[in-house]
């Protein structure tokens, strides 16, 4: 089988291409692959069986694309990392791995970092999807009245990074429920980027305070920062704890000024991004984990699964893909009251530390065996092999939405219903040999 990746790549300060890389191997066992990347330079050295190709999205290389038997589309809801992959998917169908429920923020990415999509386009989009209300709360969006976050909320704009996709891959069951039910939808567990790292046996005892707390990743608004720190400034032991923030974050220089002014300069470590290196580093060296989400984009965390790697215990928000997370793997945060369950959650780490290192043991158990690379490797390629069925599905509800549309400008509703069926049978009998030879359709 030859299979297209197209995905961010290594120096992108992103999960999804490390997590490109680290499957990449695992995929050559069984299948012949080329990674499709836009940026023209690259850190990989693609391993045996895969090679590594440029395209240019204004002149792609259709004859060779058009060559796989199956294509993949890495897609997240960063338009710096992905608004060119959206553009290939929309015009050479194929299996979509969705890694952000909310995709509200990459499409008006798009328009506000010009990533090819303009205003009226972008109104239209979201008109199409969520009506007229929607419109207006964009339009309210682009005249800055509106943050993305609660636009994300109202109008998430998921179908519009799937609408021309065989299937679609997701990683939870809200992201699975929120899909079309005439979509084909496979849900996977996500895995990690890297391999279960090796822990020295002192990470397993106690090591000596300051106990160090650490933040990384993307540092959204709903990362809750600002009321982590609040928690931490009012908390009456907080000489016992280190908070060490790995990750970059609009508003950095405000952030600073708020770490000032809640007098915990002494306290609170801004390190910006962290190499994965120095995040290996970092982590080995910490004792708990923040990773609030409110309001969750709705898929699953990668660093989650990242940290459970250390065996580290985390204070997570109850919602979305948190919520079900089993209760013996994290110390649940309940959203709007983030401050008074972080301090009581220090309170009792304080006098139990041990109770939590064992949330963090069960969540390293919990890794292994369900999130393993090795079984999300080998249901990319079930997915895979179902290419032509996939292709057939998608072709006749292509030409079922086309035909209903030609069939309205000039038939009333008896007509139409009249020959729905036999219109239906025909679909069926064109679509029934459907090539798998799948080529460009834009």
């Amino acid at each position: 089988m030859k299979l297209n990746l197209f995905s961010p790549l290594p120096p992108t300060r992103s999960d999804i291409a490390r997590l490109t890389v680290h499957m990449a191997p695992r995929l050559a066992r069984a299948a012949e692959l080329v990674i499709w990347s836009s940026e023209r330079e690259w850190k990989v050295e693609p391993p045996s069986g895969v090679t590594v190709r440029h395209y240019d999205l204004q002149r792609p290389p259709w004859r060779e694309i058009n060559q796989a038997d199956a294509t993949f589309y890495q897609m997240g809801n960063d338009p710096r990392y992905h608004h060119a992959i959206w553009h290939m998917s929309q015009q050479h169908p194929g299996i979509v791995i969705l890694h952000d429920l909310m995709m509200q923020h990459f499409f008006s990415g798009l328009v506000f970092h010009d990533r090819g999509m303009n205003r009226r386009e972008y109104l239209e989009l979201v008109e199409r999807y969520h009506g007229i209300k929607g419109r207006v709360l964009a339009e309210a969006h682009l005249q800055g009245l509106l943050a993305t976050e609660e636009l994300a909320q109202r109008c998430p704009l998921t179908g519009a990074a799937t609408e021309n996709a065989l299937a679609v891959i997701v990683h939870s069951d809200a992201a699975f429920s929120a899909l079309p039910e005439d979509a084909s939808v496979a849900l996977v567990p996500l895995c990690v980027g890297m391999d279960m790292p090796v822990l020295e046996p002192q990470k397993f005892r106690a090591p000596p305070e300051p106990y160090r707390i650490a933040l990384f990743g993307f540092l959204g608004p709903n990362r809750k920062l600002p009321l982590l720190l609040r928690a931490l400034a009012t908390f009456p032991e907080r000489e016992r704890f280190r908070l060490d923030i790995f990750g970059t974050m609009d508003g950095e220089e405000k952030m600073h000024q708020l770490i000032c002014r809640l007098g915990l300069s002494e306290t609170v470590t801004l390190h910006g991004f962290a190499s994965a290196s120095e995040l290996d580093v970092a982590l080995r060296e910490t004792d708990l984990v923040v990773n609030l989400r409110d309001p969750s984009m709705g898929e699953a965390s990668g660093s989650q699964l990242h940290l459970w790697q250390y065996a580290l215990p985390s204070l997570v928000t109850r919602r979305a893909w948190y919520a079900t997370l089993p209760e013996e793997t994290v110390a649940f945060v309940r959203p709007e009251h983030e401050v008074e369950d972080i301090q009581q959650h220090l309170t009792e780490f304080l006098a139990n530390p041990e109770t939590y290192r064992e949330l963090g043991r069960n969540g390293r158990r919990h890794v292994a065996e369900n999130h393993s690379i090795e079984s999300y490797v080998s249901a990319l390629l079930e997915v895979a092999a179902g290419t032509s069925e996939l292709q057939a599905k998608w072709i006749a509800r292509d030409l079922a939405r086309r035909t209903a549309t030609a069939m309205s400008g000039w038939s009333d509703d008896s007509t139409i219903d009249s020959l729905s069926s036999e219109v239906a049978l025909q679909i069926g009998l064109l679509t029934a040999g459907a090539s798998t030879e799948f080529a460009r359709t834009g």
